[in-house]
């Protein structure tokens, strides 16, 4: 059954053997998923764009299915990735990892471990150092990609 209004933590890894991201690459994969985020109903609540992998905090809206969304998403991704690198092959693994987030700590802890992920792989010692994830957004609302404001209760044992 596909879940509505609900948060969603989103892990997509790229094929084994397909090569790191670059910088431009970066930039096509933070592009693909801001335009279909304007294309489909759903908001972008954080987000972390690793070389071999990216992650995103999405609450799609009522008339959007998570997998849809997804597949959205990877398709323009590869898209213009595949056009850059002057390749055919796929560059995403076929399926995608996605937990529902249920609390405001659930929430909040998800995007510290999104935040901190280029830390842990040895990528930046800081993660505000870190050009492609959301952190920056939430300090001065700069950055790749555009946050979306959603409305969370302040108890972090509430449930979202």
């Amino acid at each position: 059954m596909e879940q509505h209004s609900r948060f969603f933590f989103i892990t997509c890894n790229v094929r084994k053997g397909i090569r790191p991201f670059s910088q431009i690459e970066f930039e096509l994969l933070a592009n693909a998923l801001g335009s279909v985020r304007c294309k489909v109903d759903v908001a972008l609540c954080g987000y972390c764009l690793m070389p071999d992998h990216w992650h995103a905090v999405l609450l799609p809206g009522e008339s959007a299915a998570i997998s849809d969304i997804l597949l959205r998403i990877k398709t323009a991704a590869s898209n213009r990735i595949r056009k850059a690198r002057h390749e055919a092959a796929p560059i995403w693994q076929p399926r995608f990892y996605d937990h529902m987030i249920r609390t405001r700590r659930e929430f909040d802890e998800t995007l510290n471990y999104m935040h901190q992920n280029p830390v842990r792989k040895g990528l930046v010692t800081n993660s505000l150092d870190w050009r492609w994830s959301s952190e920056q957004w939430f300090l001065d609302r700069s950055g790749p990609l555009q946050i979306d404001e959603v409305k969370l209760p302040l108890n972090p044992r509430n449930s979202i």
